[in-house]
C-alpha cells in the first residue's frame, strides 16, 4: 500500500505544471549554451550540436552537396577482353588477367595497362552471376558465329562472357551436354558451342556464363502508342 502511494506521488510531481516549466527552462538553457560562441553562417548549421566540419564543406552555412549513393546490388564490372571470335585461340582466352569485381554497393580502382590485358576492357552491368565467377573474361563475337539474330536483320557484336575456372576445365568428366563451353581443338582454335561429348583431342578452356547482347531497336516498332515502343518503361 505504501509503495503504491509513493508511486502516485512521484507521478503527480512529474506531471505538475511547475515541473513541466522547469523542464522547458532546462532544455532552453542547454540549447543556449551550445551557441554561446555566436552564430556563424560559415560553420555547420544544426551539425554544430554534434561535430565540427571543414569550412565550406557539406552541411556548413546551411549548404548541402548533391549526393548519390551506389545501389546495394552488384557493382558494375570491368572485364578483360580476351580477343575476337571466331579466330580466337585457347592461349589468347587464358592470357588476360581477370580484374577483381567490387563488392556490392562499392567500386574498385584500376590502373589499366597492356600488361594486364593487351586487348582492352569492357564495362558491363554487374550481376550476382558475375560476382560468383571472378575469373571471367569477355570475348568479342560476331552475332552469326553464335547463331544469334537481331530484330533489325543486321550483324552486331556480342560479348561472350566465359568463366575460365569452371570445374569442367579441370575435370572433363564434369562436362554437361546441356551447357555451352569454349572448346580448344587440336590446333588450339576456340569453338563456343555445345557438344554431346568432348571431341577427342579437344579441351575445355571455359564455360559460357551468358552472351551479352546490345539493345537493338526494331525498325518500325512504334505503332503510335508509347507502350508499344521497345524503349518504353513504366
Amino acid at each position: 500500500m505504501l509503495a503504491s502511494l509513493a508511486f502516485w506521488a512521484v507521478a503527480l510531481v512529474l506531471e505538475s505544471p511547475n515541473h513541466r516549466i522547469a523542464a522547458r527552462h532546462s532544455r532552453a538553457t542547454s540549447v543556449r549554451c551550445q551557441f554561446q560562441g555566436g552564430y556563424s553562417p560559415e560553420t555547420g548549421g544544426l551539425s554544430t550540436l554534434t561535430s565540427e566540419r571543414p569550412d565550406g564543406s557539406h552541411g556548413t552555412g546551411y549548404r548541402f552537396m548533391p549526393l548519390s549513393t551506389m545501389p546495394k546490388d552488384s557493382a558494375p564490372a570491368l572485364l578483360s577482353i580476351a580477343g575476337a571470335y571466331p579466330g580466337l585461340t585457347g592461349a589468347q582466352l587464358l592470357a588476360p588477367t581477370a580484374l577483381p569485381f567490387a563488392p556490392a554497393g562499392r567500386w574498385n580502382y584500376h590502373v589499366l595497362s597492356g600488361e594486364v590485358c593487351s586487348s582492352g576492357f569492357a564495362a558491363l552491368p554487374g550481376s550476382v552471376l558475375l560476382d560468383e565467377h571472378p575469373n571471367t573474361v569477355a570475348v568479342v563475337c560476331t552475332s552469326p558465329s553464335l547463331g544469334l539474330e537481331f530484330s533489325d536483320g543486321l550483324e552486331h557484336e556480342v560479348l561472350a562472357l566465359v568463366d575460365r575456372s569452371d570445374i569442367a576445365t579441370m575435370d572433363p568428366s564434369q562436362h554437361d551436354s546441356q551447357t555451352f563451353y569454349a572448346f580448344a581443338d587440336e590446333a588450339d582454335v576456340v569453338h563456343i558451342r555445345w557438344y554431346e561429348t568432348v571431341p577427342a583431342g579437344w579441351r575445355i578452356v571455359g564455360r559460357l556464363l551468358y552472351a551479352q547482347m546490345p539493345m537493338i531497336k526494331r525498325p518500325g516498332a512504334s505503332g503510335g502508342f508509347a507502350e508499344g515502343d521497345d524503349e518504353f518503361e513504366f
